[in-house]
């Protein structure tokens, strides 16, 4: 737990660059009326998932701290992990927030017993390499719950929210990336079928037309949300010479 510590510290400035307008327009967001109702809707799929995270290490990456707080009394440790370069102003607003590459997370293997990506994988310079690194982090046992903006709703055609930035995907192509990934998909589904920010603003009406909308259009909500497990038995062995390693081998202890 000690060196897990050390780690988002000591590690939080080495980073890569990407840019900062999507983090920015994040936490603003998440700021106003809107963004609360956005983060009231997808609460409750989350904790319906995840209602118990007592004693279990949790790394929000990407843009999550809205998100996390609905398990921060609970988990043993909570991680807010940024991708690139964000300003000081919006770190440290957390014990354990910190800056992080897509391509090398700096904590242990294993370290994690859930993972939650939001506005990550869809602006990640290299979704594979970030799949791979979450790969290495997150615990055999463990689960990744990833939303992404779907390619099929509304939400992606519109930059003015942070659904709006980067790669939109739809339920196939995440599914396929999670899967060349070496990630199991338990569970996919759709969310986020209110249009922007008026109808937000209201909880009953919001909730209502979320419900109505899972039924009549359950296939063009704002975000796909995924589920889903590490495959360790994704992997054909790779003999070299008298000796066999594991493709799961191999992954982990690669740099």
């Amino acid at each position: 737990m000690a060196k897990l510590r050390w780690c988002c510290v000591w590690m939080t400035y080495d980073t890569v660059r990407i840019m900062l307008d999507e983090v920015r327009s994040a936490d603003v967001f998440y700021d106003t009326s809107a963004g609360a109702g956005v983060v009231r809707l997808l609460a409750r799929r989350l904790t319906a998932r995840w209602p118990d995270l007592r004693g279990l290490n949790l790394l929000g990456l990407g843009y999550t701290a809205p998100f996390l707080s609905e398990w921060r009394d609970q988990s043993a440790l909570t991680v807010a992990a940024h991708l690139g370069t964000v300003p000081d102003t919006m770190l440290h607003r957390h014990e354990a927030d910190c800056v992080v590459s897509c391509s090398h997370l700096p904590f242990p293997d294993l370290s994690f017993d859930r993972i939650l990506m939001v506005h990550a994988l869809e602006t990640a310079p290299s979704g594979r390499e970030l799949l791979r690194s979450v790969w290495k982090v997150l615990r055999d046992n463990g689960k990744l719950i990833l939303i992404v903006p779907n390619r099929r709703g509304l939400w992606a055609l519109s930059d003015t929210t942070p659904y709006g930035q980067g790669t939109p995907y739809s339920q196939r192509q995440v599914r396929r990336l999670l899967q060349e990934g070496m990630f199991h998909v338990e569970t996919c589904e759709t969310a986020l079928y209110p249009p922007l920010f008026p109808l937000l603003r209201s909880p009953r009406l919001s909730t209502a037309i979320e419900r109505a909308g899972e039924t009549v259009l359950p296939a063009c909500g704002g975000v796909v949300i995924l589920e889903a497990v590490k495959n360790l038995w994704g992997g054909v062995p790779l003999t070299v010479g008298k000796r066999t390693f594991s493709l799961r081998r191999r992954l982990v202890e690669a740099e």
